[in-house]
């Protein structure tokens, strides 16, 4: 993303985030069915039995060109197999075998999708009037991460200049993460909201004024209170900072998960006195208590209206002395299009398309302030060595030309759009000459609602406000386990390779 600034305040422009085609514009898993298909009608012409050839090209083209439930089947075809995979082995719900706690000894109960994962409890001798911090540990992954609180106290109400600043701090925040030999991996940011109406206001109330009286501007007030509860709206951000074990260097007395949670630290205590340098508040990394109530409300948010809150933070054994804290769900069931953790119902969809046009620094307003639904805004950046980048932008430069100039000889027009994603290619080379580090970026909203015809209705407000901040919402077909996850502030959200 880049800024061209005015006399007033800035404009800010995302990039055509579809990449370049393999062949004649279409992407590796598109153009792999076909190219499947060509090869398998040759072996069969060559074993002279053209009629079961031909049935690689039609098959080659059903799966790239093709939909099933409005989803593209190259992309779904994958992770549908599994899903269905799961539901003919009767394992469409998955159940905790234990209900004693979770830790040492309960490493499996967990479900596939969360598979891996653990939180330590690390001393923090750096922190004051903190003890420990919760570090999560990805196993399969093989990284390490630490969870910030994070809040920009005013943004929606400053002027537009004090929103660019607030941003230019931002980004003077994350830009020292993009130099070489960084062992962080990716940085997650993650606003949620919910409605919390005034149900704590109306204790207040009755708490210090005694009995309601009965006179009109009493009764006014009330229904005022009426009026406002559905936009009375929580907010909590969250940054998660994850450190990849292999970019860090082990000492000989130490292990790679040792030295992964030393990395971790030192980048979290550096990224924290950069960002209060940028006027932005930032609480202490979140411990093993605060972080497992965070993921077990967000899992199952309906626990906030029935006053089952201060069950999520500690599990009956935790609270005994006899387990660690437990963060997991007790059931899982994935579905097409939806997914049920516990009592609530999720639905993920992935950011498909960024805005075409320059927008202002409060572009995602209507998003992020615009709705009463309880939804989460995931946006996960991955740094980019200087280095990297540019030969990057160089290959992906002469990918364009190449498949311009393919197209340009058997026949086919260019459209604006290609014209434009080469322009944007060059602009990028350009900043990166200059000096401007690069992040790679992919955006995920999940909407939580009671039951599936209150999250119809939340999604659909949902993709209103997104389109109002001229975003294109795709939803996670046939993986929604996976966007549920990379909703959760554990550091496990895009896999390279798979389905980002």
């Amino acid at each position: 993303m880049s800024s061209e600034s005015t006399p007033r305040t800035a404009k800010y422009r995302f990039g055509d985030g579809v990449s370049p085609g393999l062949l004649l514009g279409l992407s590796m898993r598109q153009a792999m069915p076909l190219i499947i298909g060509v090869l398998w009608l040759t072996v069969a012409l060559m074993a002279q039995v053209p009629l079961i050839g031909a049935v690689g090209p039609v098959a080659g083209m059903v799966v790239s060109f093709g939909r099933w439930r409005r989803a593209p089947l190259h992309e779904v075809a994958a992770p549908g197999a599994r899903l269905l995979w799961r539901r003919w082995r009767s394992r469409r719900v998955w159940v905790r075998s234990s209900l004693l706690g979770s830790g040492p000894g309960f490493e499996h109960d967990l479900p596939d999708v969360l598979a891996g994962i653990e939180i330590l409890d690390v001393p923090a001798a750096w922190l004051p009037g903190q003890p420990s911090v919760a570090v999560v540990h990805d196993r399969p992954a093989g990284t390490v991460s630490i969870v910030l609180r994070v809040a920009g106290e005013g943004f929606a109400v400053s002027s537009p200049r004090e929103q660019d600043g607030m941003v230019g701090a931002w980004g003077a925040a994350l830009a020292p993460l993009a130099r070489a030999q960084c062992p962080v991996a990716r940085i997650t940011w993650q606003e949620w909201s919910h409605p919390i109406g005034v149900a704590g206001h109306r204790e207040f109330l009755a708490s210090s004024g005694g009995s309601p009286r009965a006179d009109a501007a009493s009764v006014e007030y009330r229904q005022l209170l009426d009026e406002q509860a559905p936009f009375t709206i929580a907010h909590d951000v969250l940054v998660t900072v994850t450190v990849d074990l292999r970019r860090v260097r082990t000492r000989r007395r130490s292990t790679a998960v040792e030295a992964g949670v030393e990395s971790v630290c030192d980048e979290v205590r550096l990224l924290t006195s950069r960002l209060e340098a940028g006027d932005l508040r930032v609480d202490v990394p979140l411990s093993s208590a605060a972080l497992s109530a965070a993921i077990r409300l967000r899992s199952d948010p309906i626990r906030i209206s029935d006053g089952r809150f201060n069950s999520l933070r500690r599990s009956l054994s935790a609270a005994v002395g006899k387990g660690a804290v437990e963060w997991g769900p007790m059931a899982v069931e994935p579905d097409w299009f939806q997914l049920r953790v516990d009592g609530s119902v999720h639905r993920s969809f992935r950011i498909a398309t960024w805005p075409m046009l320059p927008v202002a620094a409060d572009w995602l307003a209507p998003l992020v302030v615009g709705d009463a639904a309880t939804r989460t805004v995931t946006v996960v950046a991955e740094p980019v060595p200087l280095s990297r980048a540019a030969q990057d932008a160089n290959r992906q430069l002469t990918s364009i030309e190449a498949d311009q100039q393919q197209k340009e000889k058997h026949g086919f027009r260019l459209t604006a759009r290609e014209h434009r994603r080469r322009t944007d290619v060059e602009t990028r080379e350009r900043e990166l000459a200059e000096g401007h580090p690069e992040f790679r970026h992919v955006g995920f909203i999940t909407v939580t609602a009671a039951d599936l015809d209150e999250l119809d209705d939340a999604c659909a407000r949902v993709e209103q406000s997104a389109a109002q901040s001229m975003l294109d919402l795709r939803p996670l077909a046939a993986r929604q386990a996976e966007g549920w996850v990379a909703s959760l502030p554990l550091g496990r959200s895009v896999q390279r390779g798979r389905w980002a």
